[in-house]
C-alpha cells in the first residue's frame, strides 16, 4: 500500500491525500507520479514538497516530479561512485539551478554550453588544459575535434546533486519529517485493521484499503471538531 499525507504544523490536522495499493513486485519507483497525481486531483495543487525514502528515489522522479512542481525530498540509495575510478559527475561545480557547469573538478571553467534537448545539455571545455590534466584518462568528458566535451541529462545532474545534498545537514534536518508517516501506518494497522484484511485480489484489497483510509480520515476530522468545540469558553449564563 501507498500513502502521502500532509505534514505541515500550521494544518489543524493531517490527512491522507493519496492511496493506491500495487503488488509486492512492482518497485517503489513507479509509484511517485501518480500519488502526485492522485494528490493534485484530491487537493487541487501539487504539493510543494514529497518526502519520501531511497526506494523511491531516482533521477527521473526528482525530474518529473519538478515538472509538476514539487521537489522531491528523497535520498539516492544506490552506492556513490568509486573515487579510484575517476571523477563522477558529482565532482564537477554547478550553478545554483543545478544546470550550468561552472567548472571542472580542476577548476577549468567551460568555454560554452549547449542545450540539445529539453532533457540533455553539453558543457565544452577547452582542449588545452586537458591534455596535461591528470584526470584525463578517467574524465568522464570526450573529445570531440580540439574541445573536451561533458554530456548532461538532467536526471543524472539530479541523481549527482542529490548526492552531495544528502550528505548535508540542512536535507538531513528537513528530511526527519519523513518518518511521521510511520505512526499513520501504524495506526491504520492497530485500530483499522489493515495488519490482516478479510478479502484477498486487488480490487477487492484495494476497496478495503481506502475504505479504511477514508475512516481514518473521517476520525481525524471528527476529531478536530470535538477538540475545536471543547476549546470554545463556556457562555456565561443570563440571571435575573
Amino acid at each position: 500500500m501507498q500513502l502521502t499525507e500532509t505534514c505541515v504544523e500550521d494544518n489543524p490536522f493531517q490527512v491522507v491525500t493519496s492511496v493506491s495499493v500495487n503488488g509486492a513486485n512492482e518497485s517503489d519507483q513507479y509509484q511517485v507520479l501518480p500519488a502526485l497525481e492522485q494528490t493534485e486531483r484530491t487537493c487541487g495543487a501539487a504539493p510543494a514538497e514529497l518526502h519520501a525514502d531511497a526506494g523511491y528515489g531516482s533521477g527521473e522522479n526528482i525530474v518529473r516530479a519538478r515538472e509538476q512542481g514539487t521537489e522531491l525530498l528523497v535520498p539516492i540509495g544506490s552506492k556513490d561512485p568509486d573515487p579510484e575510478q575517476g571523477p563522477a559527475l558529482m565532482d564537477f561545480c554547478f550553478d545554483e539551478s543545478g544546470e550550468q557547469v561552472r567548472s571542472c573538478p580542476m577548476g577549468q571553467a567551460p568555454l560554452k554550453r549547449e542545450g540539445i534537448d529539453e532533457q540533455s545539455r553539453a558543457a565544452i571545455f577547452s582542449m588545452e588544459p586537458c591534455r596535461s590534466c591528470v584526470l584525463r584518462e578517467t574524465c568522464p568528458t570526450r573529445t570531440r575535434g580540439d574541445q573536451r566535451v561533458l554530456m548532461l541529462r538532467a536526471t543524472e545532474v539530479a541523481v549527482a546533486r542529490r548526492r552531495i545534498e544528502q550528505q548535508m545537514a540542512p536535507f538531513k534536518e528537513r528530511h526527519k519529517i519523513r518518518s511521521g508517516i510511520e505512526a499513520t501506518n501504524s495506526e491504520l494497522k492497530r485500530s483499522h485493521g489493515l495488519a490482516k484484511l478479510r478479502v484477498r485480489r486487488r480490487p477487492r484489497v484495494g476497496l478495503a484499503v481506502r475504505l479504511k483510509v477514508l475512516a481514518l480520515n473521517i476520525k481525524r476530522y471528527v476529531e478536530h471538531l470535538v477538540a475545536a468545540a471543547t476549546a470554545c469558553p463556556p457562555v456565561p449564563a443570563c440571571a435575573c
